[in-house]
C-alpha cells in the first residue's frame, strides 16, 4: 500500500503502539477527545482487556461513547487526565500497558478549552507510576500555539530529564516542516 506522505504524529503514536498491545491488556485514553485514540485501544485490547477514557469536556465524553457504541470494556469518565488515579481500579497500579496523551483542544470544540501544562504534567507524573514494566506512554503535543508550545516544551523537557536506567524517550516529528507542525514524545518503562 502507497502512502503520499509520512505518518502525522496521532498516525505515529498508533504505529508505535499496535505491535504492544494484546487482548487481555489494560490502557488508557487520557484526552478521549472525540473517541479515534479510544476506538484504536478498544480494537487492540478487547474483547478481554480494559480501556479507561477521559476528558474533561462532557461533549466529548458523549462523541467518544457514539465512536465505540457502547463497546463492553470501555468505560467513559468525565474528568481531567490529572484525576486519573481516583479512578482507576487500584489492582491496575504497575498494570496499564499503555495511556495515550492527545494535547491542545477538542477539534471542533471549543478552541479556547484546552490541556494546560501543569495537569498534563501532573499526570504524565502519576502514569509512569501505573505504567506496567515494557510499557508506553504516547503524547502528541501541538506547539501551533503559545500554550500548546509551553505545554510541548515542559513535557519534552520532563521527558527528556528521566532516568535512562528507568525509561526510554523519544521524540518522533518532521523535521523540515513549520515548527508548528504537532510532533510525537514516547516514553517506555524498562525492565529492571
Amino acid at each position: 500500500m502507497r502512502h503520499d506522505s509520512l505518518l502525522t504524529a496521532v498516525r505515529w503514536s498508533h504505529h508505535v503502539l499496535a505491535p504492544r498491545l494484546l487482548d487481555g491488556d489494560v490502557v488508557v485514553d487520557m484526552t478521549a477527545g472525540n473517541g479515534h485514540d479510544t476506538l484504536f485501544l478498544a480494537q487492540h485490547v478487547l474483547p478481554r482487556g480494559r480501556v479507561f477514557a477521559f476528558d474533561v469536556q462532557a461533549e466529548a465524553v458523549e462523541a467518544t461513547r457514539l465512536r465505540i457504541s457502547e463497546s463492553e470494556g470501555v468505560t467513559l469518565i468525565h474528568a481531567g487526565h490529572e484525576d486519573f488515579a481516583s479512578h482507576l481500579p487500584v489492582e491496575q497500579k504497575e498494570k496499564v500497558r499503555a495511556f495515550m496523551f492527545n494535547l491542545g483542544f477538542l477539534p471542533g470544540g471549543d478552541k479556547a478549552l484546552i490541556t494546560r501544562t501543569e495537569t498534563t504534567l501532573r499526570a504524565l507524573r502519576e502514569a509512569c507510576e501505573w505504567l506496567a514494566e515494557d510499557g508506553l506512554i504516547t503524547v502528541v503535543a501541538y506547539p501551533g500555539h503559545e500554550a500548546g508550545r509551553t505545554e510541548a516544551d515542559a513535557v519534552e523537557q520532563w521527558m527528556s530529564a528521566l532516568p535512562s536506567d528507568k525509561f526510554e524517550t523519544q521524540r518522533i516529528g518532521f523535521l523540515n516542516f513549520r515548527a508548528t507542525t504537532p510532533f510525537l514524545m514516547v516514553l517506555r518503562k524498562r525492565t529492571p
